[in-house]
């Protein structure tokens, strides 16, 4: 399905926003791009689906070079973009892609996807009806695209590409602006698309808990270059041993020197331990704790997905 091969991409500053990057993504899969700010992820996307040149290595999806492909029936991708801006249609052409025009409404703009894509009525009036209520347009579908609220255009910008049933689609940021109800439709839109048509996916969002929910496989990426590329479980469970306990005590702070804790932090009279669990058990230092000062409040904590990929990017 892709495949990128010492994928590097250079501007002006000299700095490479992409560098040296070789991955491979299966049809089928669902993949997490995640990376700070800065980190190349939507130079990375722009490589993928052809709008940029890469200055060196190569990618290919469906076996084509991504700026060289010619218009032609599919397989198609969609991209969709909280970051770009709407008001032009690219059909065939590297990044296969619909975006909203500004001057029509939703409807019309439906309905032109409709006949660049050439999707048959029946087809078409059932996909249309399915986006519809998931994603209730249907209280904006006659406004002009230049009418629409933020959260308003995402679900529009989604609902055009999803109309066409790419088999890859990127979504570059999808969530901003969009609603809690909104996120859960989206979500298992997604979740329909991969099980029914074994769609790939590949998303970028700065919230991880989207990742989480979606994708199988992570790809995190710092100053262009990767950090960690496998299963997100992978993730989530070389690091998840890695505790807190914090305990706010009303007499003495006991001895920490003996106790195998990663560190500890102690503030006027409250005591917070970092600890492997695979170490010391959590009953065992509660219970170490507890023996040696009387304690007003207890608190045990796991690490966040967030705090793990930031550890992994600190390890790195």
């Amino acid at each position: 399905m892709i495949i990128a091969k010492n994928l590097s991409k250079e501007f002006n500053n000299n700095i490479k926003a992409v560098d040296n990057l070789s991955f491979h993504i299966k049809k089928g899969e669902t993949v997490g791009l995640i990376g700070a700010n800065g980190a190349g992820k939507t130079t990375l996307i722009k490589l993928i689906s052809g709008l940029l040149k890469p200055d060196g290595g190569f990618v290919r999806i469906f076996e084509d070079n991504p700026i060289a492909r010619k218009a032609k029936k599919g397989p198609f991708m969609g991209v969709v973009s909280g970051q770009r801006c709407s008001g032009r249609y690219d059909k065939g052409k590297g990044a296969n892609t619909a975006t909203l025009q500004d001057d029509l409404s939703v409807e019309l703009n439906m309905e032109l996807v409709k006949a660049i894509y050439r999707i048959p009525d029946d087809r078409y009036n059932k996909k249309l009806s399915e986006l519809t209520d998931a994603l209730g347009l249907s209280s904006f579908m006659k406004y002009r695209v230049d009418q629409l609220s933020l959260g308003q255009r995402m679900r529009a910008e989604i609902a055009v590409v999803l109309l066409y049933e790419p088999e890859l689609l990127i979504l570059d940021e999808p969530f901003i602006g969009v609603d809690l109800i909104a996120k859960e439709s989206i979500r298992q839109i997604l979740q329909k698309m991969f099980n029914d048509r074994n769609t790939t996916i590949i998303l970028t969002t700065h919230n991880v808990e989207e990742i989480e929910k979606i994708c199988e496989r992570v790809i995190l990426i710092d100053k262009g270059r990767m950090v960690f590329n496998g299963s997100f479980d992978h993730i989530k469970y070389s690091q998840v041993s890695i505790n807190s306990l914090s305990a706010e005590l009303t007499d003495k702070i006991p001895d920490m020197q003996d106790l195998p804790v990663t560190k500890y932090t102690i503030e006027n009279k409250k005591i917070t331990l970092w600890y492997d669990s695979k170490v010391i058990s959590t009953k065992d230092l509660t219970a170490y704790i507890l023996s040696r000062c009387k304690v007003k409040d207890l608190l045990i904590r796991k690490p966040t997905v967030e705090e793990i990929i930031r550890n992994i990017y600190e390890e790195e």
